[in-house]
């Protein structure tokens, strides 16, 4: 069937938070692991339900974005195979013009020596993505802004959901009492019900008053034990819903951070940054460059021959993306340069790749879930189906 129903068919087996940082992704997703909902009663099996569901749409659109940058990192390894891969002789001709741009590049570098510098790799990278800085830094800004309000949330959300749990206990400690209290009254009732009968049958005492206040009191005793009892079985229901309403939206809350924290290491690993604050404070220093380089590029009609000639020799080799080697030349004449080069691209892959099987990961158990609900309660089973239906409708 659909997104949701998928696999429902066959059984199978049922499968903190002091301070979060900006840590490797698998700390990340372990650190912020959903928990199990509660789903005993019917409206707490379709609020688990809807909250699984919720995830299930939530991994499914952080995967179409991740697919299309694994495509892109994965299309320049392939640049960078073919490459490695072209005859001697061709591939020496494409390091020979790329060394003209690197020394070229290179003086033109040195025409503002009084300037703070950049390196090779991150000018490349700003003049890669000029026209997208801006909306890359606002991008980073914002993510930075919601990891620390959704950790506060968190913070919240555990809160809430420790004081719930707690309220529970103690009403459930009321009702053992009450317990205690109840049968403590009975033997007591009983007991005294004996003496008061012995003392009137058997020695001709007259123990009616006596009799009747026992009776009363009795009554009065029971009348409290069952407003307590009721009182307290209607909190813990409550409490009940308001926790599995709490874990409900941490669930939510910690698929969002992963996703939104995973975003934004793999912007800080892409850019070579460790804040927005740097990338900013790197943007000012390569429009100060760049400056520089305007002024000695109009007199360096040299340096505008060797691009072109080395764009065409590597689109002769086949390659997609050409002009990214023109801000990469001194990868193609150092081949340490190259390694790092291919050693970042596999660092962006790997965490484009951990991310894709977490959240490829939170639809598979999500779906599970769902299952083992429905098929554990197959008299709802149709109305729980039903929001499986309405959350497809939703996405057609």
């Amino acid at each position: 069937m659909g997104l949701f129903r998928r696999r429902i068919e066959m059984p199978e087996e049922e499968d903190y938070l002091d301070e979060l940082e900006l840590q490797g992704d698998d700390e990340i997703m372990r650190r912020v692991a959903p928990e199990k909902m509660a789903a005993d009663t019917l409206d707490e099996k379709k609020q688990a339900i809807e909250n699984y569901c919720d995830r299930i749409m939530e991994a499914n659109a952080r995967i179409s974005e991740l697919k299309v940058e694994y495509q892109t990192v994965n299309s320049y390894l392939s640049d960078i195979q073919k490459l490695e891969n072209l005859p001697q002789r061709q591939f020496e001709a494409i390091r020979q013009s790329a060394k003209k741009v690197v020394v070229l590049e290179k003086d033109r570098r040195d025409f503002g020596k009084s300037m703070s510098k950049l390196s090779d790799r991150q000018f490349s990278q700003m003049n890669k993505n000029e026209d997208e800085i801006k909306n890359i830094l606002k991008s980073m800004v914002e993510d930075e802004k919601y990891c620390e309000t959704v950790k506060r949330d968190m913070k919240y959300l555990e809160a809430e959901k420790a004081g719930c749990k707690m309220q529970i206990q103690q009403q459930e400690d009321l009702l053992y009492v009450l317990s205690g209290i109840s049968k403590m009254g009975i033997i007591a009732v009983v007991g005294l019900l004996i003496i008061f009968a012995t003392l009137s049958l058997g020695y001709g005492h007259d123990m009616s008053m006596w009799i009747y206040g026992l009776i009363s009191a009795a009554i009065i005793l029971t009348a409290l034990i069952f407003y307590f009892h009721n009182k307290a079985n209607y909190e813990i229901k409550i409490t009940r819903v308001r926790l599995n309403r709490a874990i409900g939206l941490l669930n939510k809350v910690k698929l969002k951070y992963v996703n939104v924290a995973s975003r934004l290491s793999y912007t800080y690993e892409k850019n070579g940054v460790k804040s927005a604050y740097q990338y900013n404070q790197t943007w000012g220093t390569y429009l100060r460059l760049k400056k520089e380089h305007e002024v000695y590029n109009r007199a360096s009609l040299r340096l505008i021959d060797a691009e072109n000639e080395l764009t065409k020799l590597v689109e002769e080799a086949g390659i997609k993306d050409v002009n990214i080697w023109i801000n990469q030349a001194y990868a193609l004449v150092d081949n340490r340069d190259m390694d790092e080069i291919k050693k970042h691209l596999s660092n962006r892959r790997d965490k484009l790749k951990g991310s894709l099987d977490y959240n490829s990961d939170t639809i598979e158990k999500s779906r599970n879930e769902i299952k083992n609900i429905i098929l554990k309660d197959k008299k709802n089973a149709q109305e729980l189906m039903d929001i499986l239906d309405a959350y497809e409708e939703g996405i057609a």
